[in-house]
């Protein structure tokens, strides 16, 4: 008999599953008769999120930045914002979500290119170093140059020149670049960091000399302090928050005993049935 309610219940399951495929078919032709849904390509839909997969974060092991995708866009940029004090915020806003978009494009810890940006121009556009190093992440022309060459983008000087004062090109070219650095240190953030400052040659001519402190090397140290404020709001957030898969019924106390419920029902019924069949 209990073989037979299962049965029973599986034809009750399927024959409403089959009917809603039915009311939604209806319900697509009502669209397209009303000329809600025209027939082509389907429009590119913009990922609600932002998503970080198989992404080492920049100092802090234990950051749950895999699970910025629980969040809204909205409410990522926002934790970022808040932690910082108001004219920060004000100075970050205009570019948060460029440089988060390149952050997923490339794959690159957020909170880590934003820290550079507030050590290197703190956030302004127009910033211009003694050494030609120009705007939002500090870039010298014949260093936006080969960068560009290896994105294969050929550009005269005049337009890379104006490119540097652009803030998605100049967030671009200046994410690219950290990726580099990470690739060619060997995912060593502390590296790539100071390289950033002194260049990848000369970081490397002071290592091999042993003439350089990277631990306390002050704009690491600058870079490490930024990053720790930027992420506080978001790390306490997230960790407080309960995983998506905690609150479906499935992985409650009830949808665990229906699923012992039901893995008893079908073991029982194959037992009679096997002990049916042997007689």
């Amino acid at each position: 008999m209990k073989f037979l309610g299962v049965v029973g219940m599986t034809l009750i399951l399927g024959g409403l599953w089959g009917l809603s495929g039915v009311i939604a078919e209806n319900r697509l032709k009502e669209l397209e008769a009303q000329g809600h849904i025209t027939y082509g390509p389907l429009p590119a839909i913009a990922p609600q999120s932002y998503s970080y997969e198989g992404l080492h974060q920049a100092f802090d092991p234990s950051l749950p930045l895999k699970r910025a995708g629980e969040l809204s866009k909205a409410e990522f940029e926002e934790l970022i914002l808040s932690s910082l004090n108001p004219q920060m915020q004000k100075g970050l806003k205009p570019y948060i979500g460029s440089v988060l978009n390149f952050s997923v494009e490339y794959q690159m810890d957020p909170f880590w290119i934003i820290s550079i940006i507030m050590v290197e121009s703190n956030f302004k556009l127009d910033a211009l170093s003694p050494k030609n190093a120009r705007g939002l992440m500090q870039i010298k022309p014949d260093t936006a140059q080969h960068l560009y060459q290896l994105m294969q983008k050929n550009l005269t000087e005049d337009q890379i020149a104006k490119n540097l004062y652009h803030p998605e090109e100049n967030i671009e070219v200046g994410v690219f670049y950290l990726k580099k650095l990470l690739q060619n240190f060997r995912m060593n953030y502390r590296f790539a960091t100071v390289a950033y400052n002194i260049g990848p040659q000369k970081l490397r001519n002071r290592l091999e000399e042993k003439s350089l402190d990277v631990n306390n090397f002050s704009y690491l140290v600058k870079v490490k302090d930024r990053y720790v404020t930027l992420a506080q709001n978001f790390s306490a957030t997230i960790k407080n928050r309960p995983h998506p898969y905690e609150g479906t019924y499935v992985y409650s106390e009830q949808g665990l005993k229906l699923e012992e419920k039901i893995v008893d029902l079908f073991s029982n019924s194959t037992s009679e049935t096997l002990t049916a069949s042997s007689h």
